[in-house]
């Protein structure tokens, strides 16, 4: 059984999407570590909300992203998910390198629960 997903929306606050209902929809993406993808992740948004999209943007970070990152993607109005790293299984690692959890991870995207207010 997977673990459970800690999450950490900080200060933020976003409006329920209007056309279809539009419940639970959003953009996702994934951001590990504390290199300069921060700066990927804030030209989306950015791009985003230059094109005025209903949807926010839901970033699902992992744990080593540091609070300063986090910091910024709230304040460029991104929902913050924090998500679980998925290792291979003990009996496994002589075939999966340690590079590999980053791509592991990225399948708890599907496990976000979006929750607009």
């Amino acid at each position: 059984m997977a673990p459970d997903i800690t999450t950490a929306v900080l200060n933020t606050t976003v409006e329920k999407p209007k056309v279809d209902g539009g419940k639970g929809r959003a953009f996702v993406t994934f951001l590990a570590g504390n290199a300069d993808y921060i700066k990927g992740v804030v030209g989306l948004a950015k791009g985003l909300r230059k094109t005025k999209t209903m949807y926010p943007l839901v970033v699902a970070i992992l744990p080593d992203v540091p609070q300063e990152h986090r910091k910024i993607l709230v304040s460029q109005g991104c929902i913050v998910k924090e998500i679980a790293p998925v290792y291979p299984p003990p009996n496994q690692t002589q075939f999966a390198m340690a590079y590999y959890v980053i791509n592991y991870s990225k399948l708890r995207i599907f496990e976000v629960q979006l929750v607009f207010v």
